[in-house]
């Protein structure tokens, strides 16, 4: 999850379990060790970039770490307020509970967590809650201000307000689990429906909320893609979108780790194409995660249209050249770096989608279908128009 939704619940630890007996320190040791897990972050300098995958929400998102980290952490906070008549497995407890929902709403999206670092490298997620949810983290965040601020001086109703924002955690929880039920019986009825069968189908929420979903599933040879949103019209036409996995092109680049470890990144759901003008390159998608729709000027000059080419793009996508020495790895596209400047306009666009709006949302062509093969999947050069990206359809 996010680190404001990470410190945040950290704080909601801290004030439920120490607010008593520490009052708002409580909540601020919270915030830190609501943090702590993420700090991984700062070995980033001297990684590379696939390290990085492997580093992050690795070892400090263990079990192991979590009851190393309250075995420890318990100790010290035991000594720095020893002149409380705090136990040090109350210490204990709340290191360990603030580390472990740390964990554990991080294992709630589609990213994955190492949990059972070291002994296996498996990435688990239960692709319920979008990594970043308004309706989980306002909630929490308009709790703490009223325990720890407006009524920090009453401590029973500072403790009923803890509470009913659990509670509210907890309902939100059972409820995106409801949904993830509902909408994976619409996919799998959709898929019957179409006549195809998968071997594999997972239904994960979108932006910030838990009523619109997205599918993808998998069969031998192809990967699919579609929508729905809990107030979609029944007479709406859902899109399936199908396009090969293009594993065979992995032919050539077998013995590079970077393409062993996006693979493993991926969790098997890779795309991975070419293009004409770079023969010595492969690009390989993420089709787990989501996708944005990028907006580039016609190439062709032929054409008397002024028409935009409309990309479906991976959020995640990576590129490899093999060179003489090796191989060098390319990350192609980063939306908070090349798209974060119509980010508020991207979530205009989901919410639109969430009521059942926006009948063009999976109009585009995706990277490896475009007609411009010299046209690398990236954003334009700066000699060119200013790339335009948004999430589907305005």
């Amino acid at each position: 999850m996010d680190s404001i939704t990470q410190a945040t619940l950290g704080a909601l630890c801290g004030e439920m379990v120490l607010g008593r007996q520490l009052g708002y320190k409580g909540a601020l040791w919270g915030l830190f060790f609501g943090t702590l897990p993420d700090l991984d972050v700062l070995a980033y300098g001297i990684l590379t970039a696939t390290e990085q995958l492997m580093w992050h929400r690795g070892l400090s998102h263990s079990i192991l770490l979590m009851f190393l980290g309250a075995f420890i952490f318990g100790a010290v906070l035991k000594r720095v307020h020893h002149t409380r008549d705090i136990s040090y497995w109350r210490f204990f407890f709340f290191v360990f509970l603030a580390w472990s929902t740390h964990v554990l709403i991080d294992c709630f999206n589609t990213y994955g967590t190492m949990i059972m670092e070291p002994f296996s490298h498996h990435r688990y997620a239960i692709n319920n809650i979008s990594i970043i949810d308004v309706f989980f983290l306002f909630p929490m965040l308009m709790g703490l201000f009223f325990a720890c601020i407006v009524f920090r001086k009453k401590r029973n109703l500072r403790s009923h307000i803890g509470w009913i924002t659990t509670i509210w955690l907890c309902l939100y929880f059972a409820a995106s689990l409801f949904m993830k039920q509902m909408a994976t019986d619409k996919f799998q009825k959709l898929m019957a429906e179409e006549g195809i069968e998968t071997e594999d189908l997972i239904a994960s929420p979108t932006f910030s909320n838990i009523f619109l979903w997205r599918m993808h599933a998998r069969d031998a040879d192809n990967y699919y893609v579609s929508y729905w949103s809990l107030f979609d019209d029944d007479d709406r036409e859902t899109i399936v979108q199908k396009f090969a996995n293009g594993k065979e092109l992995e032919k050539g680049f077998e013995d590079s780790e970077d393409l062993k470890t996006l693979k493993w990144f991926c969790m098997g759901w890779h795309k991975i194409f070419k293009l004409e003008s770079e023969p010595d390159s492969i690009y390989i998608g993420a089709i787990h995660m989501s996708e944005v729709r990028v907006l580039l000027n016609p190439v062709s000059t032929d054409s008397k249209s002024t028409d935009k080419l409309k990309e479906l793009r991976p959020v995640f996508i990576w590129k490899i050249t093999k060179t003489d020495s090796g191989y060098e790895l390319e990350r192609t596209f980063k939306m908070s770096r090349d798209g974060s400047s119509v980010l508020a306009d991207a979530v205009k666009a989901t919410y639109r989608r969430v009521k059942g709006e926006s009948p063009r949302w999976m109009d585009g062509k995706w990277s490896w279908d475009l007609t411009h093969p010299e046209k690398s999947p990236r954003t334009l050069e700066k000699d060119e128009s200013k790339i335009e990206v948004e999430i589907k359809d305005i």
